[in-house]
């Protein structure tokens, strides 16, 4: 199963423009790979695709191996910020 909430964050008012969207995506996924010396874990969710998940907490990362289905949260996000153009 997957999840997705749209997240949107303007500039603060009088601040340069600017922004950041993106998403929060809640996904139960097989785990096709494990770096211990990276603390990541590559996963591979219902449609196919294959990310690599840092995991902050190194206890959580000794009950993880190859082939088990979890739970991850991870948020995709761009930001955007805007710059005046030189002048002509």
């Amino acid at each position: 199963t997957m999840q997705e909430r749209e997240i949107a964050e303007r500039s603060e008012p009088g601040a340069k423009p600017g922004g950041r969207v993106g998403r929060e995506v809640t996904v139960v996924a097989q785990v096709v790979a494990v770096n211990q010396d990276t603390r990541t874990v590559t996963v591979k969710g219902p449609r196919g695709r294959t990310v690599d998940l840092l995991v902050e907490d190194p206890d959580q990362m000794k009950g993880i191996k190859k082939g088990d289905r979890m739970q991850a949260v991870y948020t995709e996000a761009v930001a955007i910020s805007v710059t005046p153009g030189a002048a002509k």
